[in-house]
Formats: C-alpha cells, sequence, structure tokens
C-alpha cells in the first residue's frame, strides 16, 4: 500500500464517498467500503440515535474501514461527534466551519478527521487546526457550495502547494479521466458523490436516479437561499422530465416515483453518468479508467 491516503485510512483504493445527506446511508457506506474504498455515512440530518443505528448497521455489512461526515455549521455537531466516537467510528471527515474545536477530541480518540476546503485560506487553517488530510473540493459540486466559487482544476494544485497534508480532490469526478486529471494535479486520492448517488445501494428515489442518466453537462442549476448560501442542484424541470418517463415505464427500472428521501442536490460530473451500478463496480470501472488514462497521456509528450 504505497498510496498516502490509503495508509492513512488503511483503505484498499483512494476513493472516498463524499458525504451527503439523506443519501449517503448505512447500505451505501458500507458497499463503498466493502468495494476497496471509504464509505462515509452522511450524518448532517440524523439525530445522535439514529446515527448510532446506521453504525452499527454499516458495521453489519463490513468490517472493513468506514468514516462519518459532520458538516460542523449544524446545530450541536459536538453531539454527533460524541456519539459517532462512542460507535468506535474512526475517520471522521467533517465540513463548514472550522475544525479546530473537535480536532483534539477526534485524535486523542485515536480516530483520523478529514476536513472539506473550497479555498487555500480554508485548507491552510484546516492543517494548523491538526486535521490528517483535506479534501479540496471544487464548485463544480453538488449541494452546498463556498461564495468563492473555485473550481477544481484551479483550487487542487493551489492546496497541494500550500499544505503537507495530503490533499484529496472533489468536485466533479465522476469517471476514471477525472480520478487521472486529479492525481496529475497533486492529489492523493479522489472523493465522489454525484456518482454514487447512481449506485445500486444508494436509497434514493426512481426519479431522482432517472434525472441522473437523462442530465446533460447544463442541467444543474446553484440556488442561493435569503442568506447568501449556494447549493448546486439538478434543475427542477430536469426532475419534472424524470418523473414523467418513471410514470410512463419509459424509464430504467420503471420503478415508481418515490417522493421520501430525495436529496436533490447533484454536481455537473451529472452529464458523465450514464448507469446505474454497484458500488464496487463503479470503483473498479474508475480505476481502470484511470490507469488507461494515465498510460494514454505517454503518447502525447514523447
Amino acid at each position: 500500500m504505497t498510496n498516502t491516503v490509503c495508509k492513512l485510512l488503511q483503505i484498499e483504493f483512494p476513493i472516498l464517498l463524499g458525504g451527503m445527506l439523506y443519501a449517503g446511508r448505512a447500505r451505501l457506506a458500507a458497499a463503498v467500503s466493502e468495494a476497496g474504498g471509504l464509505g462515509v455515512l452522511g450524518a448532517g440530518s440524523m439525530k445522535p440515535d439514529e446515527l448510532a443505528e446506521e453504525v452499527a448497521i454499516v458495521r453489519k455489512l463490513t468490517a472493513k474501514p468506514f468514516g462519518v461526515n459532520i458538516p460542523l455549521r449544524a446545530p450541536q455537531p459536538e453531539v454527533l461527534i460524541d456519539a459517532a466516537l462512542a460507535g468506535a467510528v474512526q475517520v471522521f471527515a467533517t465540513s463548514g466551519g472550522s475544525p479546530s474545536k473537535y480536532t483534539d477530541r477526534i485524535k486523542k480518540a485515536g480516530a483520523k478527521i478529514i476536513h472539506v476546503v473550497a479555498t487555500v485560506r480554508q485548507a491552510i487553517n484546516a492543517q494548523a487546526a491538526g486535521v490528517d488530510a483535506v479534501v479540496a473540493e471544487g464548485c463544480e459540486s453538488g449541494g452546498i457550495l463556498s461564495k468563492d466559487l473555485v473550481t477544481t482544476l484551479a483550487l487542487v494544485p493551489q492546496v497541494v502547494d500550500a499544505v503537507q497534508v495530503p490533499v484529496i480532490a472533489a468536485g466533479g469526478i465522476a469517471d476514471g479521466r477525472g480520478m487521472a486529471a486529479a492525481f496529475a494535479l497533486g492529489a492523493r486520492a479522489i472523493q465522489m458523490g454525484t456518482r454514487f448517488l447512481a449506485s445500486a445501494e444508494c436509497a434514493i428515489a426512481a426519479d431522482y436516479k432517472q434525472a441522473l442518466l437523462m442530465a446533460a453537462d447544463t442541467d444543474t442549476r446553484v440556488f442561493t437561499n435569503a442568506s447568501g448560501v449556494g447549493m448546486r442542484s439538478l434543475k427542477k424541470e430536469l426532475l419534472q422530465c424524470a418523473g414523467e418517463a418513471i410514470a410512463l415505464g419509459n424509464a430504467v427500472g420503471a420503478a415508481p416515483a418515490d417522493r421520501t428521501n430525495h436529496g436533490r442536490a447533484a454536481g455537473q460530473s451529472s452529464g458523465l453518468i450514464h448507469d446505474i451500478l454497484p458500488a464496487g463496480e463503479i470503483i473498479q470501472r474508475i480505476l481502470s479508467q484511470a490507469k488507461a488514462a494515465a498510460a494514454g497521456l505517454v503518447q502525447h509528450f514523447g
């Protein structure tokens, strides 16, 4: 195991599941971990007892390492941190806010902490707080966005130059070409959320998965709330078309639309997704594509 992130997290492949509200549940997290990546529970919408239950389910499904994502701007993140520590979770993926208040507690318990950043300054501050790695997430990603809107291509190499801890690239990555590009920029692993939304183990609505398959490059939109916080999501028009396709029985699987547990956020990489696959097959395909992409680059520098 020569990859620094794989060594750090004791995983086989440098691929992490992004922390996703509502969608990042036990079955998906366990599937990613069992396939050799790092599965991550999206705990931001959970109560402590619910998180404890999800952790227990993951442990029943896999003996491999997994993590928990906790947004630090959520009310009382320390309660979720305590619940995860009580469940002996070994990897914490924090996001939003500063990890400085929580790093010592997590590391004293023997766990690792990774913090998601959207700017170089955030990465420097996270390193100073004692995190073990940072996820440099560009604005192509789904979900809540930094107001600075730095793209993955620009952000990752600048963060790599600014910090000494390993850098994990996220935002706009959904295939092996994106993984190879991230490694060329200096990242040592990738994190994906949107691609794993379109997995067999992800418990989101059928019309939402269908929308991912139908999405083109321009089918996401950044919505801004009254507080000025932006979120990248699929366009409503696309979701309506996907729901109609389900209703007509023209969609893959033709399962009835389900309005529960949606999780509407998705990144610009939606346009790269063309099939619903088991998480393990997604990982193997991306690894194979990344190796082919890296090998193919040689001919262009002859």
